[in-house]
C-alpha cells in the first residue's frame, strides 16, 4: 500500500490502467475513484468582479474567525457550510452578512436521537438519486444543520447576522441581493417540518416507544430581519473585508 501519493494522470495501454504519481507509474487491471465527486469548491461567476481590496476564500479553506481581515465578513450560501462558519463568527464577535440561498434546514436531535439516526432507520436516507436532482439536472444544496445543536436562520439572526437576499452580483461598487429572504426562511421551515413529520411517521409504523416531539428553540425564536429588507450594501462603507463562498463543490478529476 502507498499513501499520500498523488494521482497526475491515467491513461490506459494493452488492457492495464497506467496510474502516474511522482513515484512511477503504477499498473493496475482495475481502478476505483474514490476521491469523491465534490472535491473542488465552486463560486458563482460574479466572484470575478470584486475588488481585490476583499479577501475571498471557500468554505473548505476557511479554519477560524481569527485567520480572516479585521472587519466584517460576508457569506454567501445558507446551507450547511454557510450557516455553520455564519455562526462560528459570530461567536467570535464578528459583524456578519449571510446572503441566504434556497437550503433545506435540519434539526439536530429529535425525539430522543440524532436526527441521522433516525433518517437512517426510517429509510428517509434511501430515496433514489434520480429522485432528488433538481430540475437543472444538480443535487440540491446540503440542508442547514449544526454539528451539536439546531442552526436556523432565525438563530443566526438572533446571534446579530445580517440575513440578506440571494447574492446576485455587483454594481456601481454596491454589492446586490435578491428579494428572496422571505422565500428562502420559509422553505427551510417547510423542509425540516417534512423530514419530522416523515420520522414521526415511521415511529408509528414501527410501533417505537420513542419520546413525545419537542419543539427545537432554534425553530421557535423570532427572526431579527432587517428593515426595510436589505437589496445592496456600498462596500465603502460596509466595513466587509471578507467574502466567504459558500457555493457548493464540483467533481474535478483533471487526471
Amino acid at each position: 500500500m502507498r499513501v499520500d501519493v498523488p494521482v497526475e494522470e491515467l491513461t490506459r495501454d494493452d488492457g492495464l490502467f497506467l496510474v502516474g504519481t511522482p513515484r512511477g507509474v503504477l499498473r493496475a487491471r482495475n481502478v476505483v475513484l474514490a476521491s469523491g465527486s465534490l472535491n473542488c469548491p465552486k463560486r458563482p461567476p460574479a466572484s470575478a468582479d470584486l475588488p481585490a481590496t476583499l479577501r475571498q476564500l471557500d468554505s473548505s479553506a476557511y479554519r477560524n474567525a481569527a485567520e480572516l481581515e479585521q472587519g466584517a465578513v460576508l457569506v454567501v450560501g445558507s446551507g450547511q457550510s454557510g450557516g455553520q462558519i455564519a455562526a462560528d463568527l459570530a461567536l467570535a464577535g464578528r459583524p456578519v452578512f449571510l446572503a441566504t440561498s434556497r437550503a433545506g434546514r435540519l434539526v439536530r436531535h429529535y425525539r430522543g436521537s440524532d436526527i441521522f439516526n433516525w433518517m437512517t432507520l426510517s429509510g428517509y436516507l434511501d430515496v433514489p438519486r434520480r429522485e432528488i436532482v433538481l430540475p437543472s439536472g444538480k443535487l440540491p444544496p446540503r440542508g442547514l444543520l449544526g454539528a451539536t445543536h439546531t442552526i436556523s436562520l432565525q438563530s443566526l439572526s438572533a446571534q446579530g447576522v445580517v440575513l440578506l437576499g440571494r447574492f446576485m452580483g455587483i454594481e456601481n461598487d454596491s454589492l446586490i441581493f435578491g428579494d428572496n429572504l422571505d422565500e428562502h426562511m420559509r422553505f427551510a421551515d417547510e423542509s425540516s417540518a417534512d423530514v419530522k413529520r416523515f420520522i414521526d411517521d415511521y415511529i408509528r409504523r414501527a410501533r417505537l416507544n420513542a419520546p413525545p416531539a419537542e419543539d427545537d428553540p432554534a425553530e421557535m425564536i423570532a427572526p431579527r430581519l432587517p428593515s426595510p429588507p436589505i437589496h445592496s450594501i456600498e462596500l465603502a462603507t460596509s466595513g466587509i473585508r471578507s467574502v466567504i463562498w459558500c457555493t457548493a463543490f464540483r467533481g474535478d478529476f483533471p487526471y
